[in-house]
């Protein structure tokens, strides 16, 4: 098990797409298959976005579903939305569960555009990208993965403010002597 964490821990740090694969499942007894799942999706909640798989490799139970899968995923890891879609399932988003205030103030989310895939990144352009809480990032998420197919991947945010990430202009200065 050392070695499962070890390469999901990987997964998780390069924000890869995944499918997880129990083997030997011809070998477990039938009541506890649902126990053995939730131990699972337990030991790797940074995982939650893979889906799993249960084979049987020597009697090649379900051995066929993984190649599917992993064209269904990877089609998914490299899914564009187009910006006028994905601002209609964050504003419907908000509509249901309003931005928090931050220090009293109102966070506005102006629009979002995915800007790369492989995995999903979208950018979130806002009035106070800092005040963007981690349980919204995780609610946006959410909605995305049911309004979209994003199983078997991550889905990345950027907050950014209006005028972006810009680099404040250095102005060089002649030395007069």
């Amino acid at each position: 098990m050392d070695l499962d964490e070890k390469i999901a821990g990987f997964v998780d740090k390069n924000r890869m797409a995944c499918l997880i694969v129990l083997n030997k499942w011809d070998m477990a007894p039938k009541e506890d298959y649902e126990k053995i799942i939730l131990e699972v999706r337990d030991r790797f909640k940074f995982l939650s976005y893979a889906p799993i798989v249960t084979i049987s490799a020597q009697s090649k139970q379900r051995v066929h579903r993984i190649f599917d899968m992993l064209l269904k995923i990877n089609e998914n890891y490299s899914q564009r939305i187009s910006t006028g879609r994905l601002n209609e399932v964050i504003q419907t988003a908000m509509r249901r569960h309003t931005l928090p205030s931050v220090n009293g103030q109102n966070i506005r989310l102006y629009f979002a555009t995915q800007y790369d895939i492989r995995p999903p990144r979208i950018a979130l352009i806002m009035n106070k990208p800092q005040g963007l809480h981690f349980s919204y990032r995780r609610y946006l998420t959410n909605r995305l993965r049911e309004e979209f197919n994003f199983e078997g991947t991550p889905i990345l945010f950027k907050a950014k403010s209006r005028g972006g990430d810009k680099k404040p202009r250095v102005h060089k200065t002649r030395a007069l002597w």
